[in-house]
Formats: C-alpha cells, sequence, structure tokens
C-alpha cells in the first residue's frame, strides 16, 4: 500500500522536566509500564500476533510507543517502516535509546506527540498497512479510547490492518464491602469522613478482585465489542440474577483480539492490567432470579435497571 502523505525526514524528542535536582530521572509516567513490559503472556501473545503478519515492505503506525517493544516487533518481522508517537516526552527518549541500540533504528521514527497532535502537524503516514494501539485500560476507555479511534479513522484506508481488530467488554454485578470501601468513607474512631465522598471516584477504579472478598451476583454477559472502526454504542443488556445480595457495583474486564492472538484481564488471569469495579450511584438489593439489564457508558459509568 503506498503512502500518501510522508512524514517530515527528521522528528525530535522535547526533552521535557527530565531530571530532578539531584540529577536522577524523574519518572513522569505510571508505574505500570514496568509491570506491563515483565507481563510474559501479554508479550508473548502480542509477539504471535505480529510474527504471523505477512510485512515484508509494509507501513506500520503505532499509537503510544511506550518502552518501544511493539515498534521493534513490528521491525523485527519484516515491516519496512514504523511511525510510532508517545506524548510523554521521558518514555519517547527512553524509546529511543532502547530502538538505537538495536540493529532495526533505520526502521523506526519515534514521535514526541500525540496521535491528534501528529496527525494534524502531518507527521503519521496516511494509510498504513498495519495501525497498532495498545492504549487499553482496565475499563477499555480510560486512556483516551474514543478520541484515538477518531484518530484512526483519519489514517486507516480500506486495506488497513487494525490491531486490536476487536476489545470485548464483560462485566458483571458484585456483592463486596471490600471493593466499595476502596472508594467511601464513613465513622471512623467515632467521627464522620463522609465529606471526602465529594471526591470518590464515579465511574471505575483499578482493582485485583482475587484481593478481596467479593460474590458475584450474576453470570458474566458481553456488553460490548469494541471496534475502531464505527464502534457501537452503548446498549443495556439483560442478565438473571444468579443469588441473592447487595450489588455495591459491576467489575468488568476485556478480551483483545490482536489478530492471530488475545491478551485480557480477567479476574485470576495473572494479566498486569487490574480489573475495573464500577460502583453503582447507590447500592441495590438483589434477589435471586430478578431480570436485570446492565450498561457502561462512553465515560465508564455502571447503569443498572430491574427489568429487561
Amino acid at each position: 500500500m503506498s503512502v500518501v502523505q510522508p512524514i517530515r525526514p527528521s522528528v525530535q524528542v522535547n526533552p521535557g522536566n527530565s531530571f530532578l535536582d539531584n540529577g536522577k530521572p524523574r519518572r513522569d509516567f505510571p508505574a505500570w509500564h514496568f509491570a506491563m513490559v515483565n507481563d510474559r503472556p501479554r508479550n508473548e501473545a502480542i509477539e504471535r500476533a505480529i510474527a504471523a503478519l505477512d510485512l515484508a515492505g509494509k507501513t506500520v503506525v503505532e499509537i503510544g510507543t511506550g518502552t518501544g517493544l511493539i515498534a521493534l516487533l513490528f521491525a523485527k518481522y519484516g515491516a519496512a517502516r514504523i511511525v510510532t508517537c508517545e506524548m510523554n516526552a521521558n518514555l519517547a527518549g527512553v524509546a529511543q535509546r532502547i530502538i538505537a541500540a538495536t540493529p532495526y533504528a533505520e526502521r523506526i521514527t519515534v514521535i514526541n506527540e500525540s496521535s491528534t497532535v501528529a496527525i494534524g502537524r502531518g507527521l503519521l503516514p496516511r494509510l498504513p498497512d498495519v495501525i497498532f494501539t495498545e492504549t487499553l485500560d482496565c475499563g477499555v476507555v480510560g486512556e483516551g479510547f474514543m478520541p484515538i479511534a477518531e484518530d484512526i479513522g483519519q489514517l486507516a484506508g480500506p486495506d488497513t490492518f487494525i490491531m486490536p481488530r476487536i476489545v470485548t467488554q464483560f462485566a458483571a454485578l458484585i456483592d463486596s464491602d471490600n471493593l466499595a470501601n476502596l472508594n467511601r468513607a464513613g465513622l471512623a474512631c467515632g467521627f464522620d469522613l463522609g465529606p471526602l465522598n465529594d471526591y470518590a471516584t464515579g465511574n471505575y477504579f483499578p482493582v485485583h478482585t482475587e484481593l478481596h472478598p467479593h460474590r458475584f451476583l450474576s453470570d458474566n454477559v458481553t456488553l460490548r465489542n469494541f471496534t475502531y472502526l464505527e464502534c457501537p454504542d452503548a446498549t443495556p443488556v439483560p442478565v438473571r440474577a444468579r443469588s441473592s445480595g447487595t450489588a455495591h457495583g459491576m467489575l468488568s474486564w476485556f478480551s483483545a483480539e490482536f489478530g492471530s492472538a488475545t491478551v485480557h484481564n480477567e479476574p485470576f488471569s495473572g494479566s498486569h492490567w487490574h480489573q475495573a469495579f464500577h460502583p453503582l450511584p447507590a447500592e441495590m438489593t438483589i434477589k435471586e432470579g430478578e431480570e436485570l439489564s446492565l450498561m457502561i457508558d462512553n465515560g465508564g459509568y455502571a447503569l443498572v435497571a430491574r427489568g429487561t
């Protein structure tokens, strides 16, 4: 596939404020990058998916460079040109250093911009053969899924292969005082700390489910299949309560299909991704066998209604 608009020949990473006064590097990106690059099942799944592609002579655009590992995998398996953008200056610099130490440096360009800015400046190739992004958080939408989908829509051609092809979000109602207490305050030592609840998270936050006592009140349901082109709107999904209890929120997780391999963060999977806990606006008393409908909107807010 030909590239309609070439990138500018030289792009420099903006170093930003990369050092503390004592001269040591300052980390201004999330610590989960360390866990992610040590997530062996994730790494192996993505490598399998990339290795299965015919990349000879192909152009790849990546949104979210991170350490540069994915760009290097595309180069390792034959891509002729990889253009990758990373909005964090420190991470972009790390990626440049890592890539420069490999035999693939001449084929990889790192751009220190968001994809939106890079597109606006004409820095990303149009109609690439492959677009890859892993800008997914535990609740799918938190790392800018929708804006990045718009950017991908501007770049992709009819034959562009987008990775992941589809991201499926699963959810279930959950009864867990312990999880709810991660996001609420009440009495402590005889004092009412309720005003702290003005700052409680409304949509969702990351949790490792296995660390907290919990009980599922419904079976798992597929809430939505996210795609970067023509992503469907959220709609209510019917479910029957399998046991009685107090529904404190919904727990959600995802499976991302990268072609011939998938990555996922279901409970007890050992993934570096947490699961997402979506607190309900108000706790609900649920009866076994009750008909309900579940939905999570584009902002990650959980909605539960009685009946279907």
